[in-house]
């Protein structure tokens, strides 16, 4: 009965070292079929990480089917009479409520800020802005990213699993060439951790908070820019400017044509003179 038992914990123990130098050698190629005997008690480990890495999914997944990541966008147009003060007044409304201004672009008529604020706050963000002034245009949009997120959040716990499992197989390497394969496939898999990572953070950045595009426009400025002895006289200077470089354009395609034909053109001309002098009757 003891042998019995014996024989079956061996028979146990050769199929678990088995299972993992299986495991082993599908995830990582870098080792040989000889090598794997000395990675498989490590096996254990790595299903206990994939396992962690699994939960850490899971968890991810229920957390995005309870609240959809969303990126959320607004464009704002205000008639206002003082530039500055407005513009002043946005930087300060988005400041207060957590938020900064990301780009601001002035020009003649008025300007065009770009403000981040938290995505929670946005309507009230709009309707403090909106009351800042005269609204000629306002818009939302949002995108839905919660599938992509998802995604990419469990690629992350995946190449980390993979990363950690290399790890621990170049601590076990035991030739060069097996350093040399495995450190080139972890330097791989660590650089596509990062872009993946990159990417995860942007996208929630994009989540957290949202974008506000504000444009700031004096009252008839366009329709005074159009009309008047200025504008007219602009307007007259541009047409003459298009006119000339229209005649210049002109010129310059003809030139080429002009010179091929200047040659003949000269020579037939000195050979007519000639035919003259020689009919001329002499005295």
């Amino acid at each position: 009965m003891g042998k019995r038992r014996l024989c079956g914990r061996v028979v146990a123990v050769v199929a678990l070292g088995l299972l993992g130098g299986c495991s082993s050698g599908a995830g990582d190629s870098a080792l040989s079929a000889g090598d794997s005997r000395a990675v498989a008690p490590a096996a254990p480990q790595e299903r206990s990480a994939s396992g962690n890495a699994d939960a850490t999914s899971d968890d991810t997944q229920r957390k995005a089917i309870g609240q959809r990541e969303v990126i959320r966008t607004a464009e704002l147009d205000l008639e206002v009479d003082d530039v500055e003060r407005v513009g002043a007044e946005v930087r300060l409304r988005s400041e207060d409520v957590g938020g900064y201004l990301q780009l601001e672009d002035a020009y003649r008529s008025g300007t065009t800020m770009t403000v981040r604020v938290p995505a929670e706050r946005l309507d009230q963000v709009l309707g403090e802005l909106s009351a800042l002034g005269r609204v000629t245009a306002r818009s939302q949009q949002t995108q839905d990213v919660t599938d992509q997120l998802v995604d990419t959040r469990s690629r992350i716990d995946s190449q980390r699993t993979s990363v950690q499992r290399l790890r621990v197989l170049m601590d076990r390497a035991a030739t060069v060439d097996e350093i040399v394969s495995i450190e080139s496939e972890l330097t791989s898999r660590e650089t596509e951790l990062d872009s993946l990572e990159r990417r995860a953070a942007a996208l929630s950045g994009q989540v957290e908070l949202a974008t506000v595009t504000v444009r700031l426009e004096r009252p008839n400025a366009v329709a005074a820019d159009d009309t008047g002895f200025v504008a007219g006289l602009f307007g007259g200077w541009r047409t003459l400017s298009s006119i000339g470089a229209f005649l210049l354009t002109a010129f310059g395609a003809v030139l080429p044509f002009a010179a091929v034909l200047a040659v003949p053109g000269t020579a037939a001309w000195l050979l007519r003179r000639r035919l003259k002098a020689l009919r001329r009757p002499s005295i």
